[in-house]
Protein backbone atom coordinates (compact mmCIF):
# COMPACT_ATOMS: atom_id res chain seq x y z
CA UNK A 1 0.00 0.00 0.00
CA UNK A 2 1.34 3.44 -1.11
CA UNK A 3 1.64 5.53 1.87
CA UNK A 4 1.36 9.68 1.23
CA UNK A 5 2.25 12.37 3.73
CA UNK A 6 -0.43 15.46 4.06
CA UNK A 7 2.11 17.97 4.65
CA UNK A 8 5.69 17.95 4.66
CA UNK A 9 8.24 20.03 7.91
CA UNK A 10 11.90 19.88 7.35
CA UNK A 11 13.89 19.23 10.17
CA UNK A 12 14.86 21.29 12.84
CA UNK A 13 17.84 23.85 11.99
CA UNK A 14 19.97 25.99 14.07
CA UNK A 15 18.72 29.86 13.89
CA UNK A 16 22.50 30.73 11.61
CA UNK A 17 20.76 28.05 9.27
CA UNK A 18 17.65 29.41 8.87
CA UNK A 19 18.97 32.86 8.30
CA UNK A 20 21.56 31.55 5.60
CA UNK A 21 18.57 29.78 3.89
CA UNK A 22 16.65 33.40 3.85
CA UNK A 23 19.78 34.97 1.80
CA UNK A 24 19.74 32.39 -0.65
CA UNK A 25 16.56 33.85 -2.03
CA UNK A 26 16.24 37.57 -3.64
CA UNK A 27 12.56 37.82 -1.58
CA UNK A 28 11.33 34.56 0.11
CA UNK A 29 9.32 33.19 -0.48
CA UNK A 30 8.65 34.87 -3.36
CA UNK A 31 10.61 33.37 -6.33
CA UNK A 32 12.39 34.68 -9.15
CA UNK A 33 12.04 32.58 -12.76
CA UNK A 34 15.33 31.16 -12.28
CA UNK A 35 14.88 31.05 -8.50
CA UNK A 36 11.12 28.63 -9.44
CA UNK A 37 13.44 26.69 -12.19
CA UNK A 38 15.65 25.69 -9.36
CA UNK A 39 13.08 24.41 -6.90
CA UNK A 40 11.34 22.67 -9.68
CA UNK A 41 15.02 20.89 -10.50
CA UNK A 42 15.73 19.89 -6.59
CA UNK A 43 11.86 18.21 -6.40
CA UNK A 44 12.18 16.51 -9.52
CA UNK A 45 15.86 14.78 -8.08
CA UNK A 46 13.81 14.10 -5.18
CA UNK A 47 11.54 12.01 -7.50
CA UNK A 48 13.83 10.50 -9.12
CA UNK A 49 16.19 9.42 -6.15
CA UNK A 50 13.51 8.23 -4.24
CA UNK A 51 12.98 4.32 -3.59
CA UNK A 52 9.04 4.06 -5.00
CA UNK A 53 9.09 0.61 -6.30
CA UNK A 54 5.57 -0.11 -7.69
CA UNK A 55 4.35 3.17 -7.18
CA UNK A 56 6.43 4.85 -9.61
CA UNK A 57 3.93 3.78 -12.46
CA UNK A 58 1.11 5.14 -10.42
CA UNK A 59 2.22 8.24 -9.46
CA UNK A 60 4.33 10.16 -12.08
CA UNK A 61 6.85 13.34 -11.83
CA UNK A 62 7.76 15.09 -14.76
CA UNK A 63 10.41 17.93 -15.09
CA UNK A 64 9.07 19.94 -18.47
CA UNK A 65 10.47 23.23 -20.19
CA UNK A 66 8.04 25.31 -23.13
CA UNK A 67 8.88 28.26 -25.11
CA UNK A 68 7.52 31.59 -23.03
CA UNK A 69 5.19 33.39 -25.39
CA UNK A 70 3.97 35.52 -22.49
CA UNK A 71 7.28 37.73 -22.35
CA UNK A 72 7.00 37.81 -18.18
CA UNK A 73 10.46 36.77 -17.51
CA UNK A 74 13.90 37.06 -19.08
CA UNK A 75 14.55 33.52 -19.79
CA UNK A 76 12.91 32.38 -23.11
CA UNK A 77 11.81 28.86 -21.69
CA UNK A 78 9.80 28.16 -18.71
CA UNK A 79 10.21 25.46 -16.11
CA UNK A 80 6.92 23.46 -14.58
CA UNK A 81 6.42 20.19 -12.71
CA UNK A 82 3.82 17.74 -14.29
CA UNK A 83 2.12 15.17 -11.76
CA UNK A 84 -0.08 12.40 -12.92
CA UNK A 85 -1.87 10.27 -10.79
CA UNK A 86 -4.80 7.76 -11.56
CA UNK A 87 -8.22 8.46 -9.26
CA UNK A 88 -9.62 6.25 -7.01
CA UNK A 89 -13.08 6.46 -8.79
CA UNK A 90 -15.78 6.43 -6.48
CA UNK A 91 -16.75 2.09 -5.13
CA UNK A 92 -20.48 3.36 -5.70
CA UNK A 93 -20.57 4.28 -8.95
CA UNK A 94 -18.12 1.32 -9.73
CA UNK A 95 -20.87 -1.29 -8.57
CA UNK A 96 -23.88 0.74 -10.41
CA UNK A 97 -21.80 0.48 -13.28
CA UNK A 98 -20.86 -3.22 -12.73
CA UNK A 99 -24.69 -3.67 -12.36
CA UNK A 100 -25.82 -1.84 -15.54
CA UNK A 101 -23.07 -3.71 -17.60
CA UNK A 102 -24.96 -7.24 -16.74
CA UNK A 103 -28.40 -5.69 -17.88
CA UNK A 104 -29.96 -7.48 -21.10
CA UNK A 105 -33.22 -6.79 -22.66
CA UNK A 106 -34.80 -9.88 -24.66
CA UNK A 107 -36.30 -7.58 -27.31
CA UNK A 108 -33.01 -6.15 -28.26
CA UNK A 109 -30.71 -9.40 -28.09
CA UNK A 110 -30.88 -10.11 -32.15
CA UNK A 111 -29.90 -6.22 -32.74
CA UNK A 112 -27.09 -7.00 -29.93
CA UNK A 113 -25.42 -9.67 -31.66
CA UNK A 114 -24.90 -7.61 -34.73
CA UNK A 115 -23.67 -5.19 -33.12
CA UNK A 116 -21.08 -7.34 -31.74
CA UNK A 117 -20.05 -8.57 -35.08
CA UNK A 118 -19.67 -5.38 -36.23
CA UNK A 119 -17.68 -4.45 -33.64
CA UNK A 120 -15.09 -6.89 -34.36
CA UNK A 121 -15.20 -5.98 -38.02
CA UNK A 122 -14.37 -2.59 -36.87
CA UNK A 123 -11.57 -3.43 -34.24
CA UNK A 124 -10.24 -5.83 -37.00
CA UNK A 125 -9.96 -2.73 -39.81
CA UNK A 126 -8.33 -0.60 -36.37
CA UNK A 127 -6.02 -3.31 -36.03
CA UNK A 128 -5.13 -3.28 -39.74
CA UNK A 129 -5.02 0.41 -40.29
CA UNK A 130 -2.03 0.49 -37.25
CA UNK A 131 0.12 -2.28 -38.54
CA UNK A 132 0.15 -0.37 -42.26
CA UNK A 133 1.22 2.54 -40.65
CA UNK A 134 3.80 0.95 -38.03
CA UNK A 135 5.04 -0.44 -41.45
CA UNK A 136 5.22 3.28 -43.44
CA UNK A 137 8.65 4.41 -43.17
CA UNK A 138 6.92 7.64 -44.19
CA UNK A 139 4.41 8.57 -40.95
CA UNK A 140 5.53 10.81 -38.95
CA UNK A 141 5.82 8.96 -35.35
CA UNK A 142 5.61 10.80 -31.69
CA UNK A 143 7.37 9.96 -29.10
CA UNK A 144 5.18 6.59 -27.06
CA UNK A 145 4.28 8.37 -23.36
CA UNK A 146 2.54 5.84 -20.77
CA UNK A 147 -1.29 6.27 -20.23
CA UNK A 148 -3.78 5.31 -17.73
CA UNK A 149 -6.42 2.88 -19.06
CA UNK A 150 -8.87 4.70 -16.45
CA UNK A 151 -10.06 8.00 -15.02
CA UNK A 152 -6.69 10.23 -14.06
CA UNK A 153 -5.77 13.88 -13.09
CA UNK A 154 -2.92 15.62 -14.22
CA UNK A 155 -1.37 18.54 -11.80
CA UNK A 156 0.89 21.00 -12.97
CA UNK A 157 2.99 23.18 -11.08
CA UNK A 158 3.39 26.62 -12.54
CA UNK A 159 5.05 29.84 -11.55
CA UNK A 160 2.18 32.66 -11.36
CA UNK A 161 3.29 35.70 -13.42
CA UNK A 162 1.91 38.13 -10.52
CA UNK A 163 2.42 36.72 -7.54
CA UNK A 164 5.92 34.86 -8.07
CA UNK A 165 4.65 32.02 -6.49
CA UNK A 166 3.97 28.61 -7.52
CA UNK A 167 0.54 27.84 -8.82
CA UNK A 168 -1.23 24.76 -8.70
CA UNK A 169 -3.08 23.82 -11.97
CA UNK A 170 -4.97 20.27 -12.73
CA UNK A 171 -6.87 18.71 -14.97
CA UNK A 172 -9.28 15.45 -15.33
CA UNK A 173 -9.13 13.01 -18.08
CA UNK A 174 -11.36 9.74 -18.88
CA UNK A 175 -13.97 10.49 -16.40
CA UNK A 176 -17.61 8.72 -16.80
CA UNK A 177 -19.27 9.86 -20.10
CA UNK A 178 -21.73 11.38 -17.78
CA UNK A 179 -19.13 13.81 -16.14
CA UNK A 180 -17.57 17.17 -17.55
CA UNK A 181 -13.83 17.36 -16.83
CA UNK A 182 -14.84 21.27 -16.85
CA UNK A 183 -17.35 20.87 -14.09
CA UNK A 184 -16.77 22.20 -10.55
CA UNK A 185 -18.50 19.12 -8.62
CA UNK A 186 -16.23 16.96 -10.84
CA UNK A 187 -13.23 18.33 -8.82
CA UNK A 188 -14.79 18.31 -5.77
CA UNK A 189 -16.79 14.82 -5.98
CA UNK A 190 -13.32 12.92 -6.84
CA UNK A 191 -10.07 15.31 -5.26
CA UNK A 192 -11.12 17.48 -2.41
CA UNK A 193 -11.11 15.74 0.88
CA UNK A 194 -14.23 15.60 2.59
CA UNK A 195 -12.73 17.58 5.59
CA UNK A 196 -11.91 20.63 3.23
CA UNK A 197 -15.25 20.90 1.05
CA UNK A 198 -16.98 23.37 3.22
CA UNK A 199 -14.65 25.86 3.27
CA UNK A 200 -13.85 25.32 -0.66
CA UNK A 201 -16.97 25.66 -1.48
CA UNK A 202 -17.32 28.95 0.16
CA UNK A 203 -14.02 30.35 -1.38
CA UNK A 204 -14.81 28.93 -4.85
CA UNK A 205 -14.18 31.33 -7.67
CA UNK A 206 -12.27 33.70 -5.26
CA UNK A 207 -8.88 34.31 -3.59
CA UNK A 208 -7.83 31.53 -1.99
CA UNK A 209 -10.26 28.76 -3.48
CA UNK A 210 -10.44 26.71 -6.46
CA UNK A 211 -10.88 29.01 -10.12
CA UNK A 212 -10.81 28.65 -13.79
CA UNK A 213 -8.64 29.88 -16.32
CA UNK A 214 -7.05 29.46 -19.44
CA UNK A 215 -3.86 27.40 -19.02
CA UNK A 216 -0.61 29.12 -19.39
CA UNK A 217 0.73 27.43 -22.24
CA UNK A 218 -1.81 25.56 -23.91
CA UNK A 219 -4.84 27.96 -23.34
CA UNK A 220 -6.90 25.29 -22.61
CA UNK A 221 -9.57 26.16 -19.65
CA UNK A 222 -8.44 24.66 -16.41
CA UNK A 223 -8.59 24.66 -12.97
CA UNK A 224 -5.95 26.55 -10.32
CA UNK A 225 -5.64 26.51 -6.56
CA UNK A 226 -5.11 30.31 -6.33
CA UNK A 227 -2.19 31.57 -5.29
CA UNK A 228 -2.63 34.50 -3.43
CA UNK A 229 -1.87 32.92 -0.11
CA UNK A 230 1.65 32.03 -0.24
CA UNK A 231 2.99 34.46 1.98
CA UNK A 232 0.56 32.90 4.84
CA UNK A 233 1.53 29.68 4.28
CA UNK A 234 5.34 29.77 3.73
CA UNK A 235 5.89 32.71 6.30
CA UNK A 236 6.13 29.82 8.64
CA UNK A 237 8.85 28.02 7.50
CA UNK A 238 12.26 29.01 6.27
CA UNK A 239 13.05 26.52 3.78
CA UNK A 240 15.94 25.65 1.66
CA UNK A 241 15.61 25.26 -2.01
CA UNK A 242 15.81 21.87 -1.78
CA UNK A 243 12.71 21.62 0.04
CA UNK A 244 10.74 24.52 -0.98
CA UNK A 245 7.95 22.39 -3.02
CA UNK A 246 8.02 19.38 -1.14
CA UNK A 247 6.72 21.87 2.06
CA UNK A 248 4.39 23.86 -0.22
CA UNK A 249 2.86 20.96 -1.66
CA UNK A 250 1.66 20.10 1.87
CA UNK A 251 -1.00 22.62 2.48
CA UNK A 252 -2.12 23.45 -1.51
CA UNK A 253 -1.53 19.95 -2.73
CA UNK A 254 -4.11 18.36 0.37
CA UNK A 255 -7.06 20.63 -0.79
CA UNK A 256 -6.96 19.17 -4.11
CA UNK A 257 -5.94 15.70 -3.63
CA UNK A 258 -2.25 15.77 -4.28
CA UNK A 259 -0.28 14.40 -1.17
CA UNK A 260 3.48 13.65 -1.70
CA UNK A 261 4.79 10.19 -1.38
CA UNK A 262 6.56 9.54 1.71
CA UNK A 263 9.66 7.93 0.17
CA UNK A 264 10.69 11.44 -0.97
CA UNK A 265 11.04 12.88 2.58
CA UNK A 266 12.41 9.86 4.26
CA UNK A 267 14.34 7.77 1.65
CA UNK A 268 18.02 7.19 1.47
CA UNK A 269 20.22 9.95 2.82
CA UNK A 270 16.74 12.24 4.25
CA UNK A 271 16.54 12.96 7.61
CA UNK A 272 13.51 14.69 7.03
CA UNK A 273 10.55 13.97 9.55
CA UNK A 274 7.33 13.74 8.62
CA UNK A 275 3.78 15.26 10.25
CA UNK A 276 1.20 12.55 11.30
CA UNK A 277 -2.43 13.00 10.26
Amino acid sequence: MAHYMPSYFPPHQHAETTAHNSSTYQCYPFLTTEEFAEVCHYLDAKYCRAPLGPLRRQWRLNLHTALDITATSHSDLLTFIQITRPLEINEVDSQLASGLSNVTLDELSTPLRRSKRQSVRQSTADSIMIRMEEADTEVLRYPSRASFQSSYVVYEIHLHPTYRAPCLWFSLHNLPIDESPLDIDSVFRHLVPDHLKTGLRSQQGAMGGISIEHHPITGVPTFFVHPCFLGDIMAHFDCSKEDYLTVWLGPVGECVGLRIPMEMAVGPGSRAPVSQP
